[in-house]
């Protein structure tokens, strides 16, 4: 048994870490009970009013004028014909193909989907990063989403449903950030506004960067937030957001995991299987990165697992109270700097999924920024508390 001192050591520490965690379990639900337990949607707002929304730190769903994705610009009225950008009626693949076919652009390639995400509860995956020209990427994409002169190869299931072949063996993404729209898309800068106005205004910059996404229901990004106030449209398709505000970071479970790369191991192509009942090596394997490298991030995955196997691997998240939201074609979503967000996909007709984003430097003034570290370093303070020694 341990000395009288250090089981009083020990109840001190226990006791100090429950108290702390009370008290941040109960900002979280005074947080809760204070603000709305649904995130809005609303028609176009004016500077001030979009303000108000930056202001409470709120995130909000704005709606187009219903003509904007459907409408030639020429035709609308003026107070119209700015929401009405050519990206909802001119960005189709035979389109992209036709402006960028050739052009060699980066894309994020992995074996399932999930770049900068958490693998084994032990690694910190990045995706491998592959050059290629557009059309080659669309040629790695689902048969759908091909250009029409591909053949198709199709198989069935054991349902005897349809299922696309993929002789690539890896999902691709176009998630290239700080500004992808004004480097290796720049021909289609045009198609889209240089910013928001509204969101110009109020917050009294223009965008740092613009940014272009293209990919198809097997990319999920994982739970995540950025340093910046984002304005988020997509094109073509819908993305399902789950949103967590900053001060729910408690129950997230972050901390540090070995940051990896994924190689594709088919630029050093192994041995054939000696037998037909052999199974091939994986075409994807992580590799740490060296010097060793630790990156702190969630493992958790709102979206995907039941919630009671998340209640049980991430205890604190019972506290969470998550938002989820569909964005449509016509639609911008106001996802305040800080907020965690992981973010799904649902293609269209041709099978893709389009985005682009608005990036606004986030501003540091105010109690904002302050609040949300000092949570950060209270967790920390909570986490490294040890109450077995």
């Amino acid at each position: 048994m341990p000395a009288l001192n250090e089981t009083n050591g020990i109840r001190d520490a226990s006791g100090a870490k429950m108290r702390l965690e009370e008290e941040i379990c109960s900002l979280i639900s005074e947080v809760q009970d204070f603000n709305l337990s649904t995130i809005e949607r609303i028609e176009l707002p004016s500077p001030l009013d979009f303000h108000r929304y930056v202001a409470s730190n709120r995130p909000v769903i704005i709606t187009l004028p219903p003509t904007a994705t459907t409408t030639p610009r020429a035709d609308l009225p003026a107070s119209e014909r700015e929401w009405s950008w050519p990206a909802f009626t001119k960005w189709t693949n035979e389109y992209l193909s036709s402006t960028l076919g050739e052009k060699h652009i980066t894309v994020a390639c992995t074996p399932n989907g999930w770049a900068d995400a958490v693998v084994d509860d032990k690694y910190f995956a990045m995706p491998c990063e592959k050059k290629m020209t557009f059309d080659q990427f669309l040629d790695g994409m689902p048969i759908r989403m091909r250009r029409p002169d591909q053949k198709e190869e199709v198989n069935q299931d054991q349902e005897g449903k349809d299922t696309v072949v993929d002789p690539y063996q890896e999902v691709r993404y176009i998630q290239l950030q700080n500004g992808n729209l004004m480097t290796e898309y720049k021909e289609l800068m045009d198609d889209v506004p240089a910013s928001i106005p509204f969101a110009s205004e109020a917050l009294g910059k223009e965008p740092d960067a613009v940014n272009f996404w293209y990919g198809d229901e097997r990319s999920t990004t994982s739970l995540h937030k950025d340093h910046y106030e984002n304005l988020y449209s997509v094109i073509a398709g819908r993305k399902i957001f789950t949103l967590i505000p900053p001060t729910e970071q408690f129950c997230l479970h972050e901390k540090q995991y070995i940051a990896a790369t994924y190689v594709d191991t088919t630029d050093t192509p192994s041995p054939s299987p000696s037998s037909q009942t052999e199974t091939p090596s994986p075409r994807y394997k992580l590799e740490p990165m060296d010097p060793l490298t630790h990156t702190k991030w969630i493992g958790l995955n709102p979206a995907h697992e039941p919630r009671e196997d998340l209640y049980e691997k991430y205890p604190r998240f019972q506290w969470c109270q998550p938002f989820r939201v569909e964005l449509n074609p016509g639609e911008l979503l106001y996802l305040p700097a800080m907020w965690y967000h992981q973010v799904e996909q649902e293609p269209d007709h041709e099978g893709k999924c389009i985005a682009v984003n608005w990036w606004y430097d986030m501003g540091f003034e105010g109690e904002r920024f302050a609040t949300a570290a000092f949570m950060s370093n209270l967790v920390q303070l909570v986490d490294q508390i040890d109450v077995s020694s």
